[in-house]
């Protein structure tokens, strides 16, 4: 989320809470938290209260292995660090053959920062469905979300299945605007009761008919989960990813004390912990000897949605470029390695697995000026295939 998103004009608010004094209805959170947002929304983790700790495996994890030597060029590297280091970034780290060969920060961060993953949370949502799924708390995406969220039992909305959310093809209203507190998207994010605010999104659309990517969707398929196992999404991905992972404690942002997760956009954890999900993700859900998501959800993921080829479940499998016009512009040209695939948050947070290559790479920092998804994926692949060629 840009500043933008919680600094409307102060006269709205102003307006907005004698409204909601007459009506007696203001979300005092909502305007305080649009007073203080903070200008660098990815690291400026100290902001987001109240939270929930995600257990990882320790308090001090198991260092990445870095390897003795690479054989990306170094001329390689220091081209992608000048890249990174121009686009805002505070942490670039390239894993290869499962060693560490590049390892950057910038701006006062390390490797004990947490920062906000922004939507690169949505694809380990996704990841939580698929083990969800095998341990059969869910039957199947093609099931209504009627048969978990009680309150749309007898609404038409209850009949979107869990595939149109994962999709992002739900026909749910899709009010992103920054500019109001009105909106659902700052409500969602900034509000107090994201449930009640998920809950009252409207449908305006079949579903099945067209792709939007939608914050709600995420928030809602979340809520599934919630209600299909039992436990709260912090706790079924510290016990089912983030231990298992090796990962350091981690935390969610929460809209008030006691209250719901956002997993649509707000999980806080280090850099190398990114870099975690992305070998999990490149050893097709493995850790080690031990599967930990099956490699037959992680296929159905990585494989094109109905109405959107560059969009899995919950991930994004192809550079966003002109030849995709129904998704946002974000890379001058194709991937070179077509198995890229890839975790994508607000201002351009990134995690590439590039299997083919055995490649992980991880991006992480505020809004850059002028971002290229083409850029440091495509110069490791090619540094690399060129160090090969006789």
């Amino acid at each position: 989320m840009d500043t933008a998103l919680l600094k409307p004009a102060l006269w709205m608010l102003a307006g907005l809470a004698v409204v909601g004094l007459l009506n007696g209805n203001v979300d005092w959170r909502l305007l305080l938290r649009s007073f203080s947002y903070p200008d660098n929304p990815v690291t400026a983790a100290d902001w987001y209260r109240p939270r929930q700790t995600v257990l990882g495996a320790s308090s001090q994890p198991k260092p990445l292995l870095a390897a003795p030597s690479s054989d990306i060029p170094p001329a390689v590297l220091k081209q992608v660090l000048e890249f990174a280091e121009a686009q805002n970034s505070v942490a670039l780290l390239v894993m290869h053959r499962d060693q560490l060969v590049l390892e950057r920060y910038w701006q006062g961060h390390g490797p004990e920062s947490r920062v906000n993953s922004m939507s690169m949370v949505k694809t380990l949502l996704a990841l939580l469905i698929g083990i969800a799924i095998d341990e059969g708390y869910i039957q199947s995406i093609n099931e209504p979300v009627s048969h978990y969220l009680n309150a749309w039992a007898k609404d038409p909305r209850g009949q979107l299945t869990l595939a149109d959310l994962l999709y992002m093809q739900s026909g749910l209203r899709n009010d992103d605007r920054t500019d109001t507190l009105k909106s659902d998207l700052v409500q969602l994010y900034g509000g107090s009761n994201v449930r009640q605010t998920a809950l009252s999104i409207p449908l305006l659309s079949p579903p099945g008919h067209t792709f939007e990517y939608n914050n709600v969707n995420s928030q809602l398929l979340a809520m599934v989960l919630e209600a299909a196992t039992s436990e709260s999404f912090g706790d079924y991905l510290s016990s089912r990813l983030w231990q298992p992972l090796g990962a350091a404690d981690g935390f969610l942002w929460l809209d008030r004390t006691g209250g719901q997760a956002k997993p649509f956009c707000c999980f806080f954890a280090t850099a190398q912990d990114w870099l975690r999900v992305g070998q999990l993700l490149l050893h097709q859900g493995r850790i080690g000897n031990r599967q930990i998501v099956s490699a037959t959800w992680l296929e159905q993921m990585l494989a094109e949605s109905p109405l959107e080829p560059t969009f899995g479940l919950h991930i994004w499998i192809k550079a966003r470029t002109a030849d995709y016009p129904a998704v946002n512009l974000a890379a001058s040209a194709p991937f070179v390695a077509p198995d890229t695939f890839y975790l994508d948050g607000r201002h351009h947070q990134r995690v590439y697995m590039i299997p083919s290559h055995q490649l992980v790479i991880v991006r992480i920092g505020e809004e850059p000026p002028a971002w290229d998804d083409a850029v440091i994926p495509n110069a490791l692949v090619q540094g690399w295939l060129m160090e090969k060629t006789p």
